[in-house]
């Protein structure tokens, strides 16, 4: 929807200007690029259109390094994220090892209390 909206945006832009160049045919101007270099007397018009021109190539230019940043930005969090991913399952896959040697040694512990007839006493909390 977002992108429709541009769209009308930009034709509705582009409209204004060339009502605004068609208006502006006849008269001749001389643009003055440097202190020592001007151009040549030519058509309004066609000022406007290279200047339309070239800030639409500056704001294209300006957009593909954001969006190159972007791109680059989004491959290192990716890597990020699946460095941590790994990490993750191996924390994972240790603590599943922890578990099993606990229950492990609380067998053997059991074994160990029944061979010498130990009992063990727990205290409860009073409330």
């Amino acid at each position: 929807m977002w992108n429709k909206i541009k769209l009308i945006i930009w034709l509705i832009i582009l409209l204004a200007v060339a009502y605004f160049v068609s208006m502006n045919t006849s008269p001749s101007v001389s643009v003055n690029i440097l202190p020592t270099l001007k151009t040549p007397e030519i058509p309004l018009a066609l000022v406007i259109i290279v200047s339309i021109i070239i800030g639409a190539v500056l704001i294209l230019l300006f957009a593909i390094t954001d969006w190159i940043a972007y791109k680059i930005d989004r491959m290192k969090l990716s890597r990020k994220l699946k460095q941590n991913e790994k990490e993750l399952e191996k924390c994972r896959q240790e603590l599943q090892k922890k578990e099993e040697e606990i229950k492990k040694l609380e067998g053997e512990v059991e074994i160990l209390k029944n061979e010498k007839n130990i009992t063990v006493k727990t205290e409860e909390k009073e409330e």
